[in-house]
């Protein structure tokens, strides 16, 4: 069975490569909204249009059905609701104003060509101006649901093409607030989701279009597991059967990992489903590398359309992740290596019977008709080869012993987080116990590596000279071969340290220890100043070895307080929290926010307790402390 409704993200042709990006979350508003009129760089953002619609005709080629774009608090000028928010002259209203008029060639094309326009938007969304109006936030204000029922029918009045939106409850505010748009996390309940989709739904199924509500989430409040929970699903979705709502859930019951099981929400009773799938692969070095997703998404897809529930699926070519470099997006939104797996993908979702390998090996031989027939061949083998590359060599292949915390099914990358490698001790520590067996895992390693080089050398031996396209895949098989051996390296200090914490027996790590910092050289010096494929972020690690360097007694106590904390994490796992119940009854929210803001990051950088970069990204800690 065909999944009908085939969406891909559009925020990757906006992209201007001449500036840096950093958060590829959303839509590059941080390059486009400027601060006086018209509130848009109309020159780049037009450039933008230019691009996308290059890039909707090949998504449509490729057998997408419709575009999901960014997002509903800039395209709102409440003009055409029954109630006015924002002042005339108000730099929000003539911003989304601007936005509208420039987009419009965009949604037109995408109209003429049949295909679906879904618009985007975090729950719950402010203003700075809006936030004086609303008061209080909590999701007990109906000032709040007036708001959004208000936005609602502003956007599809004044953009009719438009054929629905796409929520999320679950990640916003923090890092990914920018120029007075900011966002909070304030539906914790099944109620108040279920109050959030009663509105937001009567203005759909008024306006006839769809209410596509996404279960990501981040383990905040009562609803934080319901991307993973079959019963919460079912308890905020059974009782609805509107062909106004979709449901849209990841592929995996966590992030866009792999070596995961199956998201067990798929395929529940109540409204039908759409899966998400990421083909620009953000835990895996952001299209830097080859990232292939043959098997990934031909088990995906088949096992959804093989729901009566599933009826679409939703790809991400761009969006998602903290890092990545000039060559992650390439000039045009996306980089051979995404466009091959989005071309992968959208013939899977047409098609989930056909072979992903030979449509793999005959779309590089299309796709580089003009080279060497065996400059394709290797280059398609090299996309292939890669998943089997990445679980060995970045992951740590099938590991049974990882474990679920409190129901939520923990990352197989625990040791690196987008571009950044970490050196927290209870990620290590916890590591070294559920692997068990450090020496085979450190062997497929250095395999990895080693099948890498080879890859590179054959490619680099039929690549043609002074060719850009021939130069940047030659880079990327490079980067790969680097970013393995930081990988295997990396492991080869880090998990012996874990395992020495657990048994209390101290061993020299001295070799281990020059090795990766060898290898952390070696690797900055290469990739220093290239903007195209810029060197991972190491200096987590490197201030890690130089307190190892200085005194390694102490590490070493860390780490078996670390250890400690991972053997009372596992006892409590299946009991309530009675520390964080006394801290909520007794401390009220402002003071319970200030006390994690600026107590955590101050420990966690003393005891090497978390990765430092969850101090930077998603969710401001305040945030999950309300």
């Amino acid at each position: 069975m065909t999944l009908l409704l085939r969406l891909a993200d559009i925020n990757g042709p906006f992209v201007d490569q001449s500036a840096p990006v950093r958060n590829w979350s959303s839509f590059p508003f941080h390059q486009l909204d400027r601060p006086d009129p018209p509130y848009l760089d109309i020159a780049r953002f037009r450039q933008g249009v230019e691009r996308a619609r290059r890039y909707l005709a090949l998504v449509q080629d490729q057998g997408y059905t419709g575009i999901a774009i960014d997002n509903l608090a800039h395209l709102v000028t409440f003009d055409q609701a029954p109630h006015q928010y924002y002042e005339p002259d108000s730099p929000y209203r003539l911003r989304a104003l601007a936005y509208r008029t420039e987009i419009m060639p965009l949604l037109v094309d995408a109209t003429t060509r049949g295909m679906q326009v879904y618009v985007t938007s975090d729950m719950q969304w402010l203003t700075s101006e809006l936030r004086q109006v609303v008061g209080r936030l909590a999701a007990d204000n109906p000032l709040l649901y007036e708001l959004n029922r208000n936005a609602l029918i502003d956007l599809f009045t004044a953009l009719p093409m438009v054929s629905g939106v796409i929520i999320r409850i679950g990640e916003t505010g923090g890092a990914h607030d920018h120029g007075g748009y900011s966002g909070h996390l304030l539906y914790h309940s099944v109620a108040t989701v279920q109050r959030l989709i009663d509105t937001l739904l009567a203005v759909c199924t008024a306006f006839d279009r769809q209410l596509i509500v996404r279960t990501w989430t981040l383990g905040i409040g009562e609803v934080g597991d319901l991307l993973w929970s079959p019963e919460r699903y079912t308890a905020v979705f059974a009782s609805y059967h509107s062909p106004h709502l979709f449901v849209s859930i990841k592929h995996t019951p966590a992030d866009f990992f792999r070596l995961l099981p199956p998201n067990p929400t798929i395929g529940l009773p109540g409204p039908r489903q759409i899966i998400e799938v990421q083909n620009r692969r953000e835990y895996e070095l952001f299209g830097l590398v080859p990232a292939g997703v043959v098997e990934l998404h031909s088990a995906a897809i088949r096992r959804a359309e093989a729901t009566r529930t599933c009826i679409g699926l939703w790809a991400w070519n761009s969006t998602g992740g903290w890092g990545g470099g000039k060559a992650s997006i390439g000039p045009d939104g996306w980089n051979i290596w995404t466009e091959a797996s989005s071309a992968l993908t959208g013939m899977l979702a047409s098609h989930p019977e056909h072979d992903g390998r030979a449509f793999v090996r005959s779309w590089f031989a299309q796709r580089l008709a003009h080279y060497r027939p065996e400059f394709g061949e290797a280059v398609a083998d090299a996309y292939i080869s890669s998943e089997r590359l990445l679980e060995q060599g970045w992951y740590f292949g099938h590991a049974p012993g990882m474990k679920r915390v409190r129901g939520l099914v923990l990352p197989p990358l625990l040791w690196v987080w987008w571009m950044r490698p970490t050196a927290a001790l209870p990620v290590w520590v916890y590591l070294a116990e559920v692997l068990r067996d450090a020496p085979p895992i450190l062997q497929r390693s250095a395999r990895a590596v080693q099948n890498a080089q080879q890859l590179l050398a054959q490619i680099s031996r039929l690549a043609p000279d002074d060719d850009p396209l021939a130069r940047m895949i030659c880079n990327s098989l490079s980067y790969l071969v680097d970013a393995l051996t930081i990988a295997w390296r990396t492991r080869a200090f880090f998990l012996p340290l874990g395992q020495m914490a657990f048994n209390r027996q101290r061993t020299s790590l001295t070799d281990e220890a020059a090795a990766l910092q060898q290898a952390i050289r070696e690797h900055q010096r290469h990739w220093a100043n290239q903007p195209d494929f810029p060197p991972l972020e190491l200096d987590e690690l490197k201030r890690f070895l130089d307190q190892w360097n200085r005194a390694p007694q102490i590490v070493f106590a860390k780490a078996q307080l670390a250890a400690r904390l991972i053997q009372v994490a596992h006892q409590q796992s299946r009991r309530p929290l009675p520390s964080a119940a006394l801290m909520s009854l007794l401390l009220p929210s402002p003071i319970r926010r200030h006390i994690v803001q600026t107590f955590v990051p101050w420990l966690s950088r003393r005891l090497d307790l978390l990765p430092s970069i969850f101090f930077e990204t998603g969710p401001a800690l305040g945030e999950w402390a309300r």
